[in-house]
């Protein structure tokens, strides 16, 4: 065997060879050059570089409709269907090994506290589904196996704006008014008695008394309506960053476990223990796990 093949095999099996190899195969072949030339020579580096192992690719639950493993656990896990408003699937069969039984872990508790709700693989699937808590949820297909088609809410109509108040009309002061709208006055009161004078009323009565109070009047209603409308401001910004701060998150039950996605940065957390498990893939709509131990 030439020296060029015995360094080739040895280079292949062993991926990063140190350079005291290289040094003893050129003392062992004189004619062969220098080992740091060997080392940087285009044709054999690449016998010194690992190759990377690419990351496995992780099947989607969709991949496993209507397969049943006679070795993982026997529980029916829910899967939303894509597109359905909610709808999922009753033919998936959860992933893990049995450890208890027929379960793995997580369904053996649930089974065993009567909160197994999506029922088992082999068995006919609970009409309807329905959470521990009472949620009732529902199939994507029906009893027959055709698609339910789930109908979507009618968005409610908006409010009417209630029309604006009409202004009252200012009364005019004394000084406001026209010569002849004075005169008009004046030829009013003559007409009518004061009081003091044959039973007239008003009599004694300062007019300019009655301007002030009626000014303090209407200075008194206008703080009253400018507060009633900031309190109604006040309520409506409230309700504006509510509806907001919902539309952040939402809710995704995968394999029987309930999970928070924040729509801004994808991060994934556990309901359970509020525990950051991940990422969410919304093109896959699956999660990209921390670490292999949430996975499971």
């Amino acid at each position: 065997m030439s020296a060029i093949s015995l360094a080739k095999d040895t280079l292949c099996k062993e991926c990063t060879p140190p350079m005291d190899f290289l040094v003893a195969l050129q003392k062992k072949f004189p004619e062969l050059p220098d080992a740091s030339e060997i080392a940087g020579d285009e044709d054999f580096i690449k016998f010194f570089t690992v190759p990377k192992k690419g990351r496995k690719k992780k099947s989607l639950p969709e991949d496993r409709r209507g397969a049943y493993d006679g070795e993982r656990c026997g529980a029916r896990v829910w899967h939303e269907k894509k597109g359905t408003g909610g709808l999922g699937y009753d033919d998936i069969q959860c992933s893990h090994k049995k450890v208890d039984g027929c379960f793995c872990k997580r369904h053996a508790k649930s089974h065993a506290e009567g909160n197994l709700w999506t029922g088992l693989i082999n068995e006919p699937r609970p009409e309807p589904p329905t959470k521990p808590d009472g949620t009732v949820m529902g199939w994507s297909t029906d009893s027959d196996g055709n698609d339910v088609v789930k109908e979507k809410k009618k968005k409610s109509s908006p409010k009417k704006k209630a029309p604006p108040k009409k202004k009252k009309e200012k009364k005019k002061s004394a000084e406001d008014l026209t010569v002849e709208e004075l005169e008009a006055l004046l030829a009013k009161k003559k007409e009518t008695p004061e009081e003091g004078e044959e039973g007239g009323v008003g009599a004694g009565v300062d007019p300019k008394n009655d301007e002030k109070e009626e000014k303090e009047e209407k200075k008194e209603k206008k703080k009253k309506e400018e507060k009633k409308e900031e309190e109604e401001k006040d309520e409506e910004e409230g309700e504006e960053e509510e509806g907001e701060e919902d539309e952040i998150f939402m809710m995704k039950e995968i394999d029987g476990v309930e999970y928070q996605i924040n729509k801004e940065d994808n991060q994934v957390i556990r309901v359970d223990d509020f525990d950051i498990v991940g990422k969410w893939d919304p093109e896959k709509e699956t999660i990209d796990f921390n670490d292999e131990s949430d996975e499971e």
